[in-house]
């Protein structure tokens, strides 16, 4: 998520081991959705969802469960998001402000197995403006289809809906998507199109990816613009007559093409870009896989595609680990756009005000929740400052190192706190990376 953020007030440790993510559930490997869209009222998405998965953990399960994030921001009042699961399958308990719905398999799925659920499900967009909203007459369906909730070596993650920040874990598999909408209104996905096709007054789109996190879109009436950068086809999506198009293309091409040199190439074959002059909710933007909404100022562009390699690449916990993407995001924004940087490299938490500084770089958001203004100072401004003073210590070819690590180790999986660290005692086993902790105010060294 993007923010616009004008200013804002020893001897070497053990070695740190890495403690790897290992599920215990449910993996999905394919998403297959048949969409179609209907512009009354606000808009509203019907669809039917098929999901394969793996059992990847040691014992046979039973059931799985759903997260049905397009009801967390109401709590349910009103419900935005309607579910049947399709027999042989049933629909159990629901759970978090039925945000998570808990669905009882036929059989149960031995370990290494697979399994396979459907379902039908029809959402209505809600009238606010916001990241799943309304925003001059677009239609923005940020985390509204139906994704596999994560169950890993620390449990099943039902964690509750956050409007500050993110509470979006998941896990990467193939998508394929056919959308049928109205002829006039054109439609920015997660996913390459494959084809586009226009029949008595209907559109049917049909795109796909092989790796993503979840999907999303922004349906109106666009105007659409394309570029391409080191083989990314990058579209920007927005209203007739907008003025800032080209500049934020620039924006997006200089971005994907600093990514790539710097990271690893890009996670799918196509990135959208929605533009929205008014930013998304009252943040400057919002990240999915292969998608972005966004304001077209050139910092607020790079932060948002940042993203694409820190969480649609390499994930996290957003909930439990806000700074993972956040901080990492913030750091390649600012590395790009230092004209509003106020880092003091040996210092980080100088952009914390004092009675905020209480707060760790790695708390969750069920701390930040309570306190969203250190949210925005602790993850990220100082959570890009401590990866600039880790910079700083260590040289821009080892931090490059580090980072480079970590998009090879973990593409298309999930990093944790743990990951990191171990990342940089491998690059600079010498480092002070303790004192480098205690900095960057860690909770955990």
């Amino acid at each position: 998520m993007g923010l616009v953020v004008l200013a804002i007030a020893g001897a070497a440790a053990a070695p740190a081991h890495a403690r790897p993510v290992v599920l215990a559930g449910a993996d999905p490997e394919a998403y297959s959705l048949d969409l179609h869209y209907a512009a009354e009222g606000t808009g509203r998405l019907t669809g039917t969802e098929r999901i394969h998965f793996l059992n990847r953990g040691p014992a046979a399960i039973d059931r799985v469960w759903l997260r049905l994030w397009a009801n967390g921001p109401d709590r349910c009042q009103p419900r935005a998001i309607d579910v049947k699961i399709e027999a042989p399958a049933r629909a159990g308990a629901e759970s978090v402000k039925c945000s998570a719905l808990e669905v009882r398999l036929p059989a149960a799925v031995a370990p290494g197995a697979g399994g396979e659920i459907s379902l039908a499900f029809t959402v209505r967009v809600r009238h606010k403006d916001d990241r799943f909203g309304h925003a001059r007459g677009i239609s923005l369906l940020g985390n509204v289809i139906p994704t596999l909730a994560v169950q890993d070596d620390r449990g099943l993650h039902l964690e509750p809906y956050s409007d500050n920040g993110e509470s979006f874990y998941s896990l990467a598999a193939r998508w394929d998507a056919t959308l049928t909408l109205p002829a006039k209104l054109r439609a920015a996905t997660t996913g390459a199109a494959v084809s586009d096709h226009v029949h008595r007054g209907l559109r049917t789109l049909h795109v796909e990816t092989a790796q993503a996190r979840d999907f999303a879109l922004a349906i109106g009436p666009f105007h659409v613009t394309s570029t391409t950068e080191h083989g990314v086809r990058i579209r920007a999506f927005a209203r007739p007559r907008a003025h800032t198009v080209r500049r934020a293309l620039r924006a997006a091409r200089r971005a994907v093409s600093i990514y790539t040199r710097r990271l690893a190439p890009f996670g799918g074959k196509e990135l959208d870009m929605v533009l929205l002059g008014g930013g998304v909710g009252g943040f400057g933007g919002m990240e999915y896989p292969e998608l972005i909404f966004t304001m077209p100022f050139e910092e607020v562009v790079a932060h948002e595609i940042a993203h694409q390699w820190w969480f649609g690449i390499v994930g996290d916990d957003q909930y439990h680990d806000p700074w993972l993407d956040e901080s990492f995001a913030s750091y390649f924004e600012e590395r790009q756009y230092p004209f509003e940087n106020q880092c003091q490299v040996r210092r980080p938490y100088e952009l914390v005000a004092p009675w905020r500084r209480k707060f760790p770089l790695d708390s969750s958001m069920g701390v930040f929740d309570s306190h969203p203004t250190a949210y925005v100072e602790v993850v990220y401004a100082a959570g890009s400052c401590a990866l600039q003073s880790l910079e700083h210590d260590i040289g821009r070819p080892r931090m490059t190192q580090v980072v480079r690590l970590l998009q090879s180790r973990f593409r298309f999986g999930v990093m944790r706190e743990s990951d990191v660290i171990a990342a940089i005692r491998e690059v600079v086993p010498r480092y002070d990376l303790a004192g480098w902790e205690r900095r960057a105010h860690l909770s955990s060294p």
